[in-house]
């Protein structure tokens, strides 16, 4: 097994490494990374076969404390950050409010909220794509299915961003505190006053009432439990579908035949979304901790081992995809693992797709190619999460709407 030293937890590094991954693919498709300090080490999965595997096999191959290096208390632990028997119980919780009918229930509201937005924007305009369109589409939606307060959007935007910029997600804490309530006891108090005038609210249907309500064995769940997992379904879409539709409007913007095409043809969205999904993964790899001792592509891994599931790199393997590095619309079902796999898919998967469809046919429907430009002076920055993957900005020049004269 090939042995290479990166600092995974640095976005400039794991944004960067397309080349890298490729050889990995190569010519050592399992590889060890120790960080920079050579105190810890990682293996790296790059092939999608073994990826699959790895996804596939829970008991072997365990969430553990997801990306956190301190070891997690049950009741603060976050959906990805659990393993049986209690994850499945928590998951079928959260799961009711994000089945095929609820989500695709919200489609007139994403579909409106998106025109709506960019009916905002007028000739002569200068926005960020990111912060007044992607970022604002995507929670409105994610909010409005589960029955936050979409006046509260902004703030609950704010205290998310800065847990997520924290040192919170590795280490459950920061210099105020410990955990959730420790580390951000404002937001942690909002959560908890949510749930508290949702359980006997008026909408008994509301995922945050049902959510209030469940039981497990008889025992309803506790405050802690109901404020970290209420904080989940926030931060478990509040970037990754942003981060979506920012790398779609950032192809759309960067390609003008693609953007033409979209335009004649807006059915193929979904199409788009998918390869968009493959190419540019909102998440960039997924962490599991192996229980028992195995192997991996005839490589050895000792219980014990963190294992990262390259979802960046298993996207373009060259087994599964011709010219895997190419976006085409032709590809058929979705192979890619942007949304993990196993029993950790992603429960929001099917409304991050809806999101992405509805807001880029509204884009393509308001603006013409060359009627939005790109800002002269933009240089592409990716987001500042190690994991993930999407431009923090996209200034743009509204040149002219379809439809001016």
């Amino acid at each position: 097994m090939t042995e290479t030293t990166l600092d995974l937890f640095d976005h400039r590094v794991t944004q960067g490494l397309g080349e890298t991954l490729a050889s990995w693919r190569r010519e050592s498709p399992v590889v060890r990374v120790r960080d920079v300090a050579g105190d810890a080490s990682r293996v790296y999965v790059a092939r999608m076969a073994d990826c699959w595997r790895v996804l596939r096999d829970p008991v072997t191959f365990a969430n553990g404390n997801g990306f956190k290096t301190v070891e997690m208390p049950d009741e603060e632990r976050m959906l990805g950050e659990m393993d049986p028997p209690r994850h499945p119980r928590m998951r079928r919780i959260l799961r009711r409010s994000f089945d095929k009918r609820a989500v695709e229930a919200e489609r007139d509201f994403a579909r409106n909220a998106a025109h709506e937005l960019l009916d905002g924007f007028a000739t002569g305009d200068r926005v960020d794509l990111v912060s007044r369109f992607s970022d604002r589409i995507s929670n409105l939606s994610s909010f409005h299915l589960v029955g936050f307060p979409l006046e509260d959007t902004d703030r609950i935007i704010a205290w998310s961003r800065e847990l997520l910029h924290s040192e919170w997600p590795e280490r459950n804490r920061t210099e105020r505190g410990q955990g959730l309530a420790g580390a951000f006891p404002e937001f942690a108090h909002y959560l908890d006053s949510l749930v508290a005038s949702h359980r006997g609210g008026a909408d008994p249907r509301s995922f945050v009432a049902r959510f209030a309500r469940a039981e497990i064995d008889g025992v309803p769940l506790s405050p802690t439990v109901l404020r970290t997992l209420t904080a989940h379904v926030v931060l478990g879409g509040l970037s990754t579908t942003t981060n979506l539709i920012g790398s779609l409007l950032y192809r759309l913007l960067r390609d003008p035949a693609l953007h033409a095409r979209l335009r004649a043809e807006p059915d193929l969205a979904p199409s788009l979304v998918e390869e968009v999904l493959r190419l540019d993964p909102p998440v960039l790899f997924v962490m599991r901790v192996c229980r028992r001792s195995t192997e991996i592509g005839s490589v050895p891994i000792a219980e014990g081992d963190s294992v990262l599931v390259g979802i960046a790199s298993a996207n373009r393997d060259e087994a599964v995809f011709e010219a895997p590095d190419e976006l085409r619309l032709d590809r058929g079902l979705p192979r890619h693992i942007s949304f993990s796999g196993g029993a950790h898919h992603c429960i929001g998967a099917g409304l991050a797709r809806l999101v992405a469809q509805e807001s880029v046919r509204a884009f393509v429907s308001h603006f013409d190619v060359g009627d939005v430009r790109l800002a002269a002076d933009f240089e592409y920055q990716g987001v500042p999460v190690f994991l993930e993957h999407g431009p923090v900005r996209l200034p743009v020049d509204i040149v002219r709407r379809a439809g001016d004269a």
